[in-house]
């Protein structure tokens, strides 16, 4: 049996038909990479390579608040902290050359530099469609030029009068530590780029610093009075009721097996003193310790 396929007005045998879309194929793979490379020179260099340059620079101007922000906070412990954001271990090759040349401006540049970007950022277009050829075009382009894909973020701490990693041997405290400062100077940070005095500066946290003497505790959850930062928190066990919290509000979940119903109990912390706090519908606060008469003339508490 034998196959012949019409191909550019002609019959062909199939094994010259694959030979003919083989130099086709390699033909317009050239051309488009020579497309490429002009739309690299005429708009991803001026346009994205721009857009590159403020989007880090914006980043290490915010790595920069947030080590800001754990200088003037120090810890009660004394233990001094530094975010450094870095190339990852992953990080395309002539990634630290490209930055250098990101964090100058687009027109300074040299026909070399212009050149070295390019270059840097078609590599890295080439490679992620040679990881992935089912994406599409724009999808391959979000992919390889995602900055954040290129660093990482690590966190140091001075020892003996210089900066090591702070994944070192260090205790149990100091290691929760370690990982919350950090944390909620970068909240912090974030939060200082909200318009007015009024904003919230909330963070949530669940189960939080468990598996730390109360001691740590006390500590990290002193940190969210030195980042001026409000918290949320969840615990089986943690009232937070230690000087470092100027004052809290606090709600204790009690229940019964069989019982399809949830007690609530609730306190008050003013740094000092923990007391019942102001039921729903019940008297302001001030007015707990009113009384009310029983009919004999004594007051009782309005709360037992």
């Amino acid at each position: 049996m034998r196959v012949d396929i019409v191909y550019q007005g002609r019959e062909r045998p199939v094994p010259e038909l694959a030979e003919a879309l083989a130099t086709e194929v390699a033909e317009l793979t050239r051309i488009l990479s020579a497309h490429e490379r002009e739309i690299l020179q005429t708009h991803l260099i001026t346009e994205v390579a721009g857009t590159l340059q403020e989007l880090i620079g914006a980043a290490e101007r915010q790595v920069r608040a947030m080590n800001k922000e754990l200088e003037e906070r120090p810890t009660s412990t004394g233990m001094k902290l530094r975010l450094v954001w870095r190339a990852s271990r992953r990080a395309p090759q002539g990634l630290a050359q490209a930055r250098e040349r990101l964090r100058q401006s687009a027109d300074a540049w040299s026909t070399q530099d212009r050149a070295a970007v390019g270059a840097f950022l078609q590599e890295q277009i080439a490679r992620r469609q040679a990881d992935d050829n089912a994406g599409s075009w724009l999808q391959d382009l979000t992919a390889a030029l995602d900055y954040r894909s290129w660093h990482e973020f690590g966190v140091e701490r001075h020892q003996h009068g210089k900066w090591v990693p702070a994944t070192g041997p260090a205790s149990g405290g100091e290691r929760v530590l370690a990982a919350s400062v950090p944390l909620f100077a970068a909240a912090s940070s974030h939060y200082a780029s909200a318009g007015g005095p009024y904003a919230p500066r909330l963070v949530t946290l669940d189960e939080a610093f468990a598996g730390v003497d109360d001691n740590s505790r006390s500590k990290c959850l002193g940190l969210l009075r030195a980042f001026d930062l409000d918290g949320v928190m969840t615990s089986e066990r943690e009232w937070a009721c230690y000087p470092q919290v100027p004052g809290i509000a606090i709600a204790q979940l009690s229940r019964v097996d069989n019982i399809a119903a949830v007690l609530v109990t609730r306190w008050e912390w003013d740094g000092s003193d923990r007391r019942r706090g102001t039921e729903p519908g019940g008297p302001v606060a001030g007015q707990e310790r009113a009384g009310v008469e029983d009919g004999t003339g004594d007051q009782e508490s309005l709360w037992t």
